[in-house]
C-alpha cells in the first residue's frame, strides 16, 4: 500500500515540475515585478510569514481526529469540539477583525502566533474541558490566518507602494504554491514523528509552537504597517460590514461561494481519513496521503498561473472552473461509494476507495485554483477600511454550514455505534460517508451556479462603487 502512495506522490511531483517549468514564461508583466524593489521586499515578507503561519497550521492536519480518538472521545464528543471551533471563528473571529480594522492588521498577526501556540499547548492534555478551550483558541487563530495577513498585504500592496492590482495574482498564487509545498513537508514531518519516531499524534501539534512563535517574533521584528485607522467602534464597523454583505450583490454572491466551497473542504477534513478506514488492515499512511493532497494543491496553483498567465482564463473563469472541478470530484465519489459494500471482494473494495482517492486528488487540484482567484477577487470587492471585518462576517454562513453538519454527526450518534470509526469487527457507516459526499456534490453544484452569477455582476464599473462605500464606511 505504501508503495502505491509513493508511486502517486512521485508521479505529482512530476507534474508538479513541469508545470512551473511552464509557468516560468506565463507570469503577467514578469520583468517589471522583477525589477521593482519594492514589490519584490513587500512579497518577500508577506510570504515568509505567511508560510510560517501557514507550516504550524498544516502540521497539525493530519492528526486532531487521530489525538482525539487516542484520548478516547467518541464521534459525538468530537463533533462538539469541531463545533466550539467553529462557533469560536464567528463569533470571535468577526470581533477580533473589526478591532483589527481600527487598530490595525499587525496587531492581530502578532496575536495569531500566541493565541494559536496556546491552543496546541492544549492537545498535551486529554481533558475535555481544556480540549474545548483549545478549540476556542484554534478557531480565533484561523480567522486571524485566512483574513488579517491578506489584509495586511493587500493594503500595503494597493494603497500604500500603490503597485498595479494586477501583480496581486501573482502573490496570490506564489503563495498557495509555497503553502502547499510546506504542507507536503508538513505531512511528512508529522508522519515521522507520529510513526517514525512514535511520537504519538499530539507531537505534532508540540512541533507546531516554535513555527507559531517565531511567525510573532517576524511580524514583530520585520513587517511594517501603513495602515489608516477606521475611527469607527468595533460595532459599528461590524454593522457596516453585515449591510454591505446583504446589499451589495458582488459581495453577497461571492460570500456564498466561499461559503459553501471553504465549508465544503472542512468537511473534507472531517470525512476523508473514515473513507481509507474500509480498506481496514491495508490503510495507507496518513501522512503519505495528506502529501499528495498538497502536490494536487500544488499543480493546482501552478495551473492558475498558466492560465492567468497566457490569458486563457481570468480569475472569475478559473473559479467557476474549480467549483465545476469540485462538484464533478464528489459526483464521482458519491457514485462510486455508493454501492461499496454490495460487493465483499476486497480487491474491488481496494479499487472503488483508490476511485475516491482520485477524485479527492482532483478535489484538492480544484482548491489549488480557487484560493489565489478567491483571494484576489475578494480583493477587487472588499472596502479596505473593513476588510478583515466583512472578511470574518461573510464566514458566518460557512460556519453555520458546518456547524449543522457536526451537529447531524452528535445526534447521530445516540445509538452507540461509532459513526465514522471502524472497530475490529465493524463495517463502516456506508450511509453516512456517503450523505456526506451527496452534501459536498450539492454545495460544489450550487456554488458553481454562484460562481456564474457573480461573474455577470462584477462588472468594470464596481470599482467606484466600492470607493463610495469606503467613503461612507
Amino acid at each position: 500500500m505504501d508503495i502505491m502512495f509513493l508511486i502517486v506522490i512521485t508521479v505529482l511531483l512530476v507534474i508538479a515540475a513541469i508545470l512551473f517549468a511552464v509557468s516560468k514564461k506565463y507570469v503577467v508583466e514578469k520583468l517589471k515585478q522583477e525589477t521593482n524593489t519594492d514589490f519584490q521586499k513587500l512579497q518577500k515578507r508577506y510570504l515568509i510569514v505567511y508560510c510560517l503561519a501557514c507550516f504550524a497550521d498544516w502540521l497539525q492536519g493530519p492528526y486532531v481526529y487521530k489525538l482525539y480518538k487516542q484520548y478516547g472521545y467518541n464521534e459525538g464528543e468530537i463533533a462538539v469540539l469541531f463545533i466550539t471551533g467553529t462557533i469560536s471563528n464567528s463569533l470571535f473571529g468577526t470581533i477580533t477583525g473589526a478591532l483589527a480594522d481600527i487598530y490595525g492588521r499587525k496587531m492581530l498577526c502578532i496575536s495569531y502566533g500566541i493565541l494559536y501556540s496556546g491552543c496546541c499547548m492544549t492537545k498535551m492534555f486529554g481533558n475535555f474541558q481544556l480540549l474545548l478551550v483549545g478549540r476556542m483558541l484554534g478557531g480565533i487563530s484561523t480567522s486571524i490566518l485566512y483574513s488579517a495577513f491578506d489584509s495586511w498585504y493587500i493594503n500595503e500592496h494597493i494603497n500604500y507602494y500603490k503597485l498595479p492590482e494586477e501583480w496581486l495574482n501573482n502573490t496570490f498564487a506564489k503563495a498557495t504554491f509555497f503553502n502547499a509545498t510546506l504542507a507536503i513537508l508538513a505531512g511528512l514531518l508529522s508522519y515521522f514523528l507520529v510513526s517514525v519516531l512514535e511520537y504519538g499524534p499530539v507531537a505534532p501539534f508540540i512541533m507546531a509552537i516554535p513555527f507559531l512563535i517565531t511567525s510573532s517574533i517576524y511580524v514583530i521584528s520585520v513587517i511594517n504597517e501603513h495602515y489608516i485607522h477606521n475611527t469607527k467602534s468595533a460595532s459599528a464597523s461590524v454593522k457596516k460590514a453585515v449591510i454591505l454583505w446583504i446589499t451589495n450583490k458582488n459581495i453577497f454572491t461571492l460570500s456564498v461561494v466561499q461559503s459553501l466551497y471553504e465549508g465544503v473542504m472542512y468537511l473534507f477534513i472531517y470525512i476523508w481519513t473514515p473513507t481509507f478506514d474500509v480498506l481496514k488492515d491495508s490503510k495507507p499512511p496518513l501522512g503519505l496521503v495528506f502529501s499528495s493532497f498538497m502536490l494536487a494543491l500544488m499543480i493546482g496553483s501552478k495551473i492558475y498561473s498558466i492560465l492567468l498567465g497566457n490569458s486563457s482564463l481570468d480569475s472569475k473563469k478559473q473559479l467557476q472552473l474549480a467549483t465545476f472541478t469540485a462538484s464533478f470530484s464528489f459526483l464521482i465519489c458519491a457514485l462510486t461509494i455508493s454501492n461499496i459494500f454490495f460487493d465483499y471482494n476486497g480487491q474491488q473494495k481496494y479499487y472503488k476507495v483508490m476511485t475516491c482517492y482520485f477524485c479527492f486528488l482532483l478535489f484538492e487540484i480544484s482548491i489549488g485554483m480557487y484560493l489565489p482567484s478567491m483571494t484576489y477577487l475578494k480583493s477587487q470587492v472588499i472596502p479596505e477600511k473593513i476588510r478583515v471585518t466583512i472578511s470574518n462576517v461573510i464566514k458566518i454562513p460557512s460556519n453555520l454550514f458546518i456547524c449543522l453538519a457536526l451537529l447531524w454527526i452528535y445526534f447521530k450518534e445516540p445509538n452507540e455505534k461509532n459513526i465514522i470509526k471502524i472497530e475490529e469487527n465493524q463495517e463502516p457507516d456506508v450511509d453516512f460517508i456517503l450523505t456526506i459526499f451527496v452534501v459536498c456534490f450539492i454545495a460544489t453544484l450550487i456554488t458553481f451556479i454562484f460562481s456564474k452569477i457573480f461573474s455577470k455582476f462584477h462588472t468594470e464599473t464596481y470599482k467606484d462603487i466600492i470607493k463610495r462605500h469606503e467613503i461612507e464606511v
